[in-house]
């Protein structure tokens, strides 16, 4: 995947996913591609490759049939229900996302540091977990149970698993002006000769608001719904096969903005340097501010929590102490020891420093995948009825984070003014050094985004 030039966004996060299923009666298949600020789902019947770009900009989501265009966004019925009811986020599902999501960072991580040392790394479980549940609809047999126990989803039926993303769905939507937050779905197949399953086309369209576009098409309409979903954030990301022999595509798009709660003033931010994991150091710019922020002091890091808007949504950091080894950090995390960082953070003045940085990065899933148990579901194995018959056949995911002073879209937008707090009674964070950085949704504590950074300097790859 290729990475545009950012726009001016100061608190962003964005993400591609896709994934391509094959027949099982032909041997080769090709990929499936699953981002954050979006997803992509592709069940194809012959072997091709996979690549995608993510671009830059901000959302709009869309409903209903369509060849190439799309319109405005409307909640599907399931989640307007769920809106309108002022359902409740299911625990469960935010259980299954959370450690789902950490297993395939820590998975992810672990093999970029024998790859790219100082790489950075970044993902969006709830895009990932979200566009692999809409295919778990679809799958049967040993495929659906390696499915079920990879994504961590336990005794929850379907029935239950696609309520639970309804209510998820809907307690995303604005609870605040000062955040955008985008959830798309969209279902590309053959509208002329349909391989899939009419009932999941249905599940798709009511609980995920699938907009159903034709693959005769493909892939310029899947790339222009992307690029209007994310207002050109993401350009490309349908894979530039023949699409013949495809039976569907499934893409699924997150996007997220939001601006800072307490504001890093500009005049603030000064040159420094950041040692990476191998010991060299690059020029950055370091964001300073001293303000009250909930913080825990651990035994060998430092937690604090910056909140976005009116305090709906944060970023959560994680600064291991100098010398701690960032991979080994991130390995013994735990949705448990997440929780337990979370009840101990309390407000105390932070003399914070931290590096405006945009990061990028893109990887296959398909290695991770089997790592945590899917080889069951991917090809040549997978069984998916509902989708012709169709195996997994590939992953790859991209994401896209840009953080600077603001967190806002808008030049010269109004900040929270934040009290002068003595320097003498303030506790030093200083992340100069690879540090973990997770968004979650503080209301139901669904983990929207999580990575490490170790290079703030590096190229979006």
């Amino acid at each position: 995947m290729q990475f545009p030039r950012p726009g001016r966004y100061r608190t962003l996060a964005l993400t591609a996913t896709g994934a391509l299923l094959g027949a099982t009666a032909l041997g080769g298949c090709s990929g499936v591609i699953v981002y954050t600020s979006g997803s992509l789902i592709v069940v194809a019947t012959s072997s091709g490759g996979s690549s995608g770009s993510i671009g830059s900009s901000s959302s709009s989501s869309s409903s209903g049939s369509s060849s190439g265009g799309v319109s405005p966004y409307k909640p599907p019925p399931a989640v307007m229900q769920a809106q309108s009811a002022s359902s409740l986020v299911d625990p469960a599902i935010v259980a299954a996302d959370t450690d789902f999501g950490l297993a395939l960072f820590q998975d992810l991580l672990s093999q970029s540091d024998s790859q790219r040392p100082n790489g950075n790394v970044s993902i969006a479980p709830v895009s990932v977990a979200m566009a692999l549940q809409i295919a778990y609809n679809g799958a049967a047999g040993i495929t659906q149970q390696a499915m079920s126990q990879t994504l961590r989803l336990g005794r929850m039926t379907t029935s239950q698993l696609n309520g639970d993303n309804a209510a998820l769905q809907a307690s995303l939507l604005s609870r605040d002006p000062q955040m955008q937050i985008t959830v798309a779905t969209s279902l590309w197949t053959h509208l002329a000769d349909n391989p899939i399953a009419p009932w999941f086309i249905q599940t798709t369209e009511t609980y995920y608001g699938a907009m159903l576009g034709d693959l005769s098409g493909a892939p310029n309409d899947i790339n222009a719904w992307v690029e209007n979903e994310t207002q050109g954030l993401i350009t490309q990301i349908a894979p530039d096969i023949d699409y013949r022999n495809s039976n569907a595509v499934i893409a699924n798009a997150v996007y997220f903005k939001g601006a800072w709660t307490d504001a890093f003033d500009v005049n603030q931010t000064a040159a420094a340097a950041f040692t990476r994991t191998d010991g060299t150091q690059i020029p950055v710019m370091l964001m300073h501010q001293t303000a009250s922020h909930p913080f825990f002091q651990g035994p060998n890091y430092q937690a604090i929590r910056l909140p976005y808007g009116q305090g709906h949504f944060s970023m959560l950091i994680l600064l291991p102490a100098v010398g701690t080894d960032l991979s080994s950090f991130a390995a013994a995390l735990t949705p448990g020891s997440l929780a337990a960082i979370g009840l101990q953070l309390q407000s105390t003045s932070v003399q914070l420093a931290l590096p405006r940085f945009t990061a990028g990065y893109s990887s296959s899933l398909l290695g991770p995948l089997k790592d945590l148990g899917m080889g069951p579901a991917l090809c040549p194995e997978g069984s998916f009825p509902a989708l012709a018959n169709s195996c997994l056949s590939d992953v790859d995911h991209g994401t896209l984070v840009e953080v600077d002073e603001s967190g806002t879209v808008v030049a010269g937008a109004s900040t929270i003014a934040v009290p002068t707090i003595a320097v003498a009674q303030s506790i030093r964070m200083s992340a100069d050094h690879p540090f973990l950085y997770l968004i979650r949704d503080d209301d139901n504590g669904e983990l929207l985004f999580i990575g490490a950074l170790t290079d703030p300097g590096g190229s979006p790859t």
